[in-house]
């Protein structure tokens, strides 16, 4: 029969692949690697999910009260940081506006008038360079 025999290069190209046999073999693995008594459980494993208990969710609470960052508790805890705003969330908690307060701002502009640089103040006071500078700008100890 000549009604096929004008065939799109795209088709001609499948119909050649599939009498080499390309699609007849799946590239997947036959025996998944992750199995249990029901069966296949997943593909792969990416990040496990850490679950926390009550009781570590309460430290978590009490540790964040009590001063800790929530970049430090993420890392204490094994979780994301947003993890331990959700945990503070559901909480209630209310959360500290990142930088200095009051006391801190007045340290550090104490430190830089004795000419410590910004990042030397960031440093000792564990928050970042920014943080320090902006603390500064609203104490008036250095000009925008």
């Amino acid at each position: 029969m000549t009604l096929f025999l004008n065939l799109a290069p795209r088709l001609k190209s499948l119909a050649t692949r599939r009498k080499r046999g390309v699609y007849g073999t799946s590239q997947r693995a036959d025996v998944p690697q992750i199995r249990d008594n029901r069966g296949q459980v997943v593909r792969q494993v990416g990040t496990p999910q850490t679950f926390l208990t009550p009781s570590e969710v309460t430290r978590l609470v009490e540790d964040y009260q009590g001063g800790a960052g929530v970049a430090r508790l993420a890392e204490a805890y094994g979780i994301h940081r947003s993890t331990v705003c959700a945990h503070l969330n559901r909480r209630g908690v209310v959360r500290r506006v990142p930088g200095l307060g009051a006391e801190e701002a007045a340290e550090a502009a104490r430190l830089h008038e004795q000419g410590l640089s910004l990042r030397a103040i960031a440093r000792t006071m564990g928050v970042c360079r920014k943080a320090v500078r902006r603390a500064l700008v609203d104490a008036s100890a250095i000009s925008t």
